[in-house]
């Protein structure tokens, strides 16, 4: 299988690094609450995009070994890195619904 790469992801990374950055405990106390700012502070279009590139970034990862899936949130500006796959997928749920 060939390495997905952040660039496939522009509106992930957008968000990862906006919301997930090395101070987002500070300004946000949880992943969720960041999840939560994100999603109160963009337009429709933007959670349009990032609902479908979380979707498909969901199912691009599934198939990983999931240090490689974490190595990919890394890259993409988080720094928040998820403990599981399922800690992932409920946290992304919570923008997927």
């Amino acid at each position: 299988m060939t390495e997905l790469r952040a660039s496939a992801f522009p509106e992930l990374h957008r968000v990862f690094a906006a919301y997930l950055h090395e101070d987002f405990a500070d300004e946000h106390g949880t992943p969720e609450a960041a999840l939560a700012a994100f999603l109160a502070d963009a337009s429709d279009a933007e959670r349009r995009r990032f609902t479908k590139e979380a979707r498909r970034f969901l199912d691009a990862t599934e198939p990983l070994d999931f240090p490689a899936a974490q190595a990919l949130i890394e890259r993409l500006g988080a720094r928040w890195i998820p403990p599981s796959r399922a800690a992932l997928v409920a946290w992304l749920g919570g923008a997927i619904k």
